[in-house]
């Protein structure tokens, strides 16, 4: 505890040595082939795209013996303006208000700074930053405590700092939590505070919020929040999804209805109603430079894609897109409807014929007129991501799923959805055993419980690969699946040294600025029994495994800064896009804040790997201003990370190391 105290005395007081290099004659934000003021060439002499992954917990101090980090629900954000990417981390038990007397290790969130450990120069560690932060202070006192179940990061003021949306999540039954979504306003140096704007999700009537996403909808230049709701009380009352248009002063206003994205309590048939929504994600799907909404629906039900029409309403695109579910609607391995067809056989059994039941049939749970309708044989979808997977230009999908052997094929797996690159969006699904993104089960018995996952170039080989956070079933374990030059996929987890049972919580997160992706991930053991040997840990800790490896290839790194103002970006550029062209392949990326499973948050910049390519032919980054202003930059060096101002173009740069 001395260690820590005297850490964390060097961290509040000291400062990290600058090593960022500024271009003070720019090139400027429209076009251009001028290099003269850009960075000296670097390159990997012997590049390989060859990693594996270690276990750092204790080296950067979040291990049981140190900071005791607990959770499972991840942000990876740079929240002091320093560069480096620093944690914040709830529990699932975090919309509870925690006691004075709390041990700060059960707290139920974190807020932890990455720093550079005073006593071994250059070694990165974490420090305990919450109370410092401000972050669980609760409204209008000056006690710890704040209920707060995930936090997603953007510039909501546009005064250039990094702020905060606080989400909660509650069932109507959940009487002990009394805290809601809050925006924390941040002040550049990781200290932050409530805003006094209206905030029309603080309403005690809008407690079940599962997840949000910020966009700028309208390319106003002002930060929106799409935000999700799950069941009123579980299993039952589904809520409206909602969206929040920002004032660019930390304030807000429910558009939801004037926009075209009101659903009702009823109408499943016409694919009107309410869905419990377990996660929604923001993108541009249809690449016409307005931003999409989609939402990750629960019980089987459909999910939704809302396209956008340049800013102003949204249309439901789910169906025609083939978005909202696959169409395997044989319902007939359902073991429910096996015991239905045997206990209270009708002519549906007649029409579909169903297996023979598996389980012991004591009573009947299937709801002839629901169970059997396609809105009742989606998937249990709980996060999407979305990312150019094959490097086409389109935007691609993938749904994280969770899958039980007795509901049979009609429910979702997870999959990826391939951006056909129609003019009306249409998604193709090659499915599991094309793309390898398929698995074995080792139990009759088995579960698939996907419910987090994110993309990232983990090898640098210019391919992006996908990590799935899997729940705490027995036999579930997190799946890291690299992607191979055919575009296929292949499962490679515990061989490249992530072997994490029962662990639902992930980001990425680069937290020693090397230039590959390292990975954050939150253990579950809710459903551990006595005699499960893959509950690993006693409790639901937090490892951090750094990447070796994908250093040695080549990559760059690009960080956006908007102007903030009108007819301009939203500070934070979300809803921008970086397409970087090298050795002929071009790769597009999307920036992207808040998405899926209660509010994943991923660094707020654009990784590309480039494998054995060193030169940059083009940069184009596309400005989410309403006009997709574009600048471009011609002939860049790989193994930089470049710092983008919309107005001043490249402003600083530092180096990325080479062999």
């Amino acid at each position: 505890m001395k260690r820590l105290a005297l850490i964390l005395l060097l961290v509040v007081f000291g400062c990290d040595d600058d090593s960022t290099n500024t271009n003070n004659n720019n090139t400027n934000n429209t076009n251009t082939n001028n290099t003269n003021n850009l960075p000296l060439p670097r390159c990997h002499a012997n590049s390989s795209t060859e990693i594996e992954f270690t276990d750092v917990s204790s080296e950067v101090l979040i291990d049981p013996e140190n900071l005791h980090l607990l959770g499972n629900r991840m942000a990876a954000v740079d929240i002091n303006g320093d560069g480096w990417h620093d944690i914040i981390v709830h529990k699932g038990n975090g919309a509870n208000r925690d006691e004075v007397s709390t041990e700060e290790h059960m707290r139920g969130k974190r807020v932890l700074l990455n720093s550079e450990d005073p006593l071994v120069p250059g070694k990165r560690i974490f420090v305990d930053f919450t109370s410092e932060s401000g972050y669980d202070l609760i409204p209008g006192t000056n006690e710890r405590g704040r209920g707060a179940s995930f936090a997603v990061a953007g510039d909501f003021n546009n005064d250039g700092n990094l702020d905060l949306l606080s989400g909660v999540y509650a069932s109507i039954t959940d009487t002990q939590v009394v805290d809601r979504p809050v925006v924390l306003l941040g002040d550049g140096q990781g200290h932050f505070s409530i805003s006094t704007g209206t905030l029309p999700f603080n309403d005690e009537d809008l407690n079940s919020v599962t997840s949000a996403a910020l966009t700028d909808y309208n390319r106003d230049g002002n930060l929106d929040i799409f935000m999700g709701y799950f069941y009123l009380e579980f299993g039952s009352n589904p809520q409206q999804d909602r969206l929040y248009k920002g004032s660019g002063s930390g304030g807000f206003r429910d558009v939801t209805i004037e926009t075209g994205l009101e659903t009702f309590p009823g109408g499943a048939d016409e694919n009107i109603n309410h869905k419990p929504t377990y996660g929604v994600t923001v993108c541009d799907a249809d690449g016409d430079g307005w931003p999409d909404l989609m939402s990750s629906s629960y019980g089987r039900a459909f999910n939704m894609l809302w396209k956008s029409s340049e800013g102003s309403t949204f249309t439901d695109a789910g169906e025609t897109s083939t978005f909202r579910a696959d169409d395997q609607m044989d319902y007939s391995d359902n073991q429910f409807y096996a015991c239905h067809c045997q206990l209270n056989p009708g002519p549906e059994c007649t029409e579909v014929p169903a297996d023979t039941p598996m389980i012991q049939c004591s009573s009947d749970y299937w709801y002839v007129g629901n169970d059997d309708q396609p809105f009742r044989n989606g998937g249990n979808t709980f996060s999407t991501i979305c990312a150019d997977f094959n490097n086409d230009g389109h935007m691609d999908a993938y749904h994280a799923e969770i899958r039980h052997w007795h509901i049979g094929n009609s429910s979702d797996p997870s999959q990826l959805l391939v951006n056909t690159g129609s003019a009306n969006l249409l998604y193709s699904r090659p499915g599991n055993e094309v793309t390898g993104l398929d698995r074995n089960h080792e139990m009759v018995d088995w579960n698939e419980g996907d419910i987090t996952a994110v993309y990232g170039d983990f090898n640098n080989d210019g391919l992006l690969d996908i990590f799935v956070g899997d729940s705490d079933y027995p036999g579930a374990k997190g799946r890291l699946f690299i992607q191979n030059q055919d575009h296929t996929f292949e499962e490679r987890a515990e061989e490249l040294g992530i072997y994490a049972p029962r662990a639902g919580g992930v980001t990425w997160i680069d937290y020693d600025q090397d230039g590959d992706l390292d990975l954050l991930v939150g253990f579950s053991t809710m459903r551990c029994t006595a005699g499960d040997d893959d509950c690993i840990y006693s409790e639901p800790v937090v490892r951090l495994f750094r990447n070796d490896g994908g250093s040695n290839a080549n990559r760059v790194v690009v960080r956006l800064k908007g102007a903030g103002m009108y007819n301009y970006s939203n500070s934070s550029a979300i809803g921008a896009k970086v397409r970087i062209t090298a050795g002929g392949v071009t790769q597009i990326r999307e920036l992207q804040s808040g998405f899926g499973h209660f509010g994943i948050q991923t660094p707020l910049e654009l990784h590309f790997g480039l494998g054995d390519i060193c030169e940059i032919e083009s940069l184009e980054v596309i400005w989410p201003d309403g006009t997709n202003k574009t600048t471009v930059i011609n002939n860049l060096s790989a193994n930089y990370i470049y710092n983008i101002h919309e107005i001043d173009g490249v402003t600083s740069w530092q180096e990325l190391s080479v062999n």
